[in-house]
């Protein structure tokens, strides 16, 4: 079995990011909002690499000593395999160097398994943004992480 690698993103990964983009949401980013995260000094994604397939990833903005998780995504054919959990870590290890000690997200309230995720890593409930998602709309939980 191939060794799950985890790293920035670069140029060359980013059609990949958008084949798992539109797999993943009903809203996926296309490739120049990629583009735009690559050229951002504050945002980045890191990604998980089975081999070169990119298998997962999350984006993110670091501002100060908080981050905002934009989007977590993993191919549907190697979820429930414990990417998720490589992959917030490496997103803790890389924002603790950066002096980041608060963690913020929105997700569906139906994404159940997503929802589980963040709880185990200490992610707590602090409201709901009404109409949030599109397509088809919903709720979203939005969560916080204080370390």
């Amino acid at each position: 079995m191939e060794e799950l690698k985890i790293s920035l993103f670069e140029k060359g990964d980013i059609d990949s990011l958008v084949k798992i983009e539109e797999e993943c949401f009903s809203y996926p980013f296309k490739a120049k909002d990629f583009e735009g995260l690559y050229e951002s000094d504050i945002s980045n994604v890191l990604i998980a690499k089975k081999g070169e397939d990119v298998v997962g990833y999350v984006s993110f903005t670091v501002i100060l000593d908080e981050c905002q998780i934009i989007n977590f995504a993993t191919q549907s054919l190697y979820r429930r395999q414990g990417i998720g959990k490589e992959i917030m870590n490496a997103l803790f290890s890389h924002c603790k160097e950066k002096g980041v000690t608060k963690y913020f997200l929105e997700v569906r309230v139906s994404n159940a398994p997503a929802i589980a995720l963040y709880k185990s890593f200490g992610f707590y409930e602090v409201g709901v943004s009404k109409g949030h998602f599109r397509a088809p709309l919903e709720d979203a939980l939005l969560m916080n992480l204080e370390l």
